[in-house]
């Protein structure tokens, strides 16, 4: 097989494919970047130049490399100019036949032995490639967003895809200098088949006034070290794309997280995209953090999992005008400005009794988050009634503030903001595995490279305990009746063998 030379990136007009351009021409290869708009490719033009005049002014790259990258992108409009190239990456939008018709045609314009690539996020490739007339040149080439920045790539063959093709590929990939992880041609790969539902889940709760986005986006990066919040990446991949996204996984799939929430399609028509326009779900509004604190009486029932024995903060006790209640203790005192209450997996009702949205008073829950038995982290989920103090809620963010916690604000609903919406997503990828779509490794290693994690879900989950896993699954379950909070295997096996003494 020919050693690919040429490159050609359909739809370099737009972001994804702007930046693949980038990595092929930045490596070495002759680039075409070929758009039906000339006014997209200038755009696209733009865009490079400041990128690699940024990697200039930072050390990262010379001047001279700079300008030879540049001279080796063209632009193009036209498609009979990509006859002679080697490799052709399709970055255009998630239509299935769309991506048919111009595969189709560059059949018909392409030397024969040109490699087809696709940079689908959800469709598959075999229907992709499905009479072409070249479906064994035909592969998944999924890049993630930037793609000049981020390095990993999901090679997926299709089911006529030849071996060497996709040797020639994955070669290829290497010499661009990227990460590639084999991946199955299953709706999604596995960065998108894990990432649109969660981000769905996240605009669920934020139409259900669980949280507000930014105290998600804290939630999630202060609990989980990730380093860009949910919100924070649908604002910046564009909510009308979570809405093509959404459209394109769930006809295939039929899970319903993956629909389009109806929040999503409000937010798409009042024009608010994300960067793309200006205004998203971000709305950039911060609070100034607690510097002093009122004094706390502590009660105890048991062992706390928020400040195991220990805990320097509970050195901070002192009588006060809050009550910390830890340890299954509750206490309630209407002369305290705040009474906090530590929760596990149950909610602050089950303590305080609910009266259909009109309970609330100067009780609050509160819970530090922990990843099963790993250490307790600095995040502080504090719980919220509808008819809550404020003083309180000022309260309890300053005792825990004025400590060194981060603290987020959430509505009394199961699993809080954070177990609401990571735990689908650990039965989605121990399920993956059960179904042979990738190996452990790879699957991390995909969410790692491709999210910017710390660590991947089957690590993550693992390491906390799939026993634990299984307990607050099982709870979120049962008190919500949803699908996605179902324990996958590994969970009710490991929670078995914990039950009958052998784990």
């Amino acid at each position: 097989m020919s050693a690919i030379r040429k490159v050609v990136v359909c739809g370099a007009g737009g972001t994804m494919g702007a930046g693949i351009a980038m990595v092929a021409a930045r490596a070495g290869f002759q680039t075409i970047c070929f758009d039906q708009s000339a006014e997209a490719l200038a755009r696209s033009r733009k865009s490079a130049e400041g990128f690699f005049a940024k990697a200039v002014e930072k050390g990262r790259m010379a001047a001279e490399d700079r300008d030879a990258t540049l001279a080796r992108l063209q632009d193009e409009t036209d498609l009979a100019a990509l006859a002679d190239c080697d490799l052709v990456i399709e970055a255009i939008f998630e239509n299935l036949a769309a991506k048919q018709q111009l595969f189709t045609r560059l059949n018909g314009i392409c030397k024969p032995d040109t490699i087809f690539a696709s940079n689908t996020s959800t469709l598959s490739i075999t229907e992709i490639a499905g009479g072409c007339g070249r479906e064994d040149r035909v592969i998944g080439m999924h890049f993630c967003l930037p793609a000049q920045m981020m390095k990993l790539i999901e090679m997926s063959r299709g089911m006529n895809t030849s071996d060497a093709v996709f040797r020639a590929a994955w070669g290829w990939t290497e010499a661009a200098g990227q990460l590639p992880v084999e991946t199955q041609d299953r709706p999604g790969f596995i960065l998108n088949a894990l990432l649109v539902p969660f981000n769905n889940d996240v605009l669920r709760a934020i139409e259900a006034g669980v949280a507000t986005p930014e105290d998600i986006d804290t939630a999630i990066r202060g609990a989980l070290g990730y380093k860009m919040g949910p919100c924070a990446l649908l604002d910046l991949i564009g909510l009308d794309t979570q809405v093509r996204l959404g459209e394109a996984f769930y006809p295939i799939t039929l899970d319903p997280r993956a629909a389009v929430p109806p929040i999503l399609r409000r937010l798409v028509a009042a024009g608010r995209l994300g960067a793309k326009s200006g205004r998203g779900l971000l709305t950039g509004i911060s609070r100034d953090r607690a510097g002093t604190a009122p004094g706390f009486a502590l009660v105890r029932g048991g062992d706390s999992r928020s400040f195991p024995e220990g805990d320097s903060f509970l050195d901070r006790a002192a009588p006060g005008s809050v009550t910390l209640c830890i340890g299954g203790a509750y206490a309630p005192d209407p002369a305290q400005t705040a009474i906090l209450v530590e929760l596990g997996t149950e909610c602050l009702g089950h303590h305080t009794g609910e009266d259909s949205g009109r309970e609330g008073s100067n009780v609050l829950g509160f819970a530090r988050y922990r990843n099963g038995y790993d250490a307790p982290t600095g995040l502080i989920e504090i719980v919220r009634q509808p008819g809550t103090d404020p003083a309180a809620l000022e309260a309890a963010r300053a005792v825990f503030e004025a400590a060194g916690f981060t603290t987020v604000v959430c509505a009394d609903r199961p699993g809080r903001i954070i177990d609401r919406l990571v735990r689908p997503k650990y039965n989605d990828a121990l399920r993956f595995l059960d179904e042979g779509l990738a190996l452990a490794t790879d699957l991390d290693k995909t969410c790692c490279l491709g999210l910017g994690y710390p660590d991947g879900p089957i690590e993550r989950v693992t390491r906390g305990g799939l026993a634990w896993h299984h307990q607050v699954s099982t709870t979120l379950q049962r008190l919500t009746g949803l699908a996605g909070y179902a324990p996958a295997r590994a969970a009710v096996l490991a929670a078995d063998r914990s039950a009958e003494g052998l784990a």
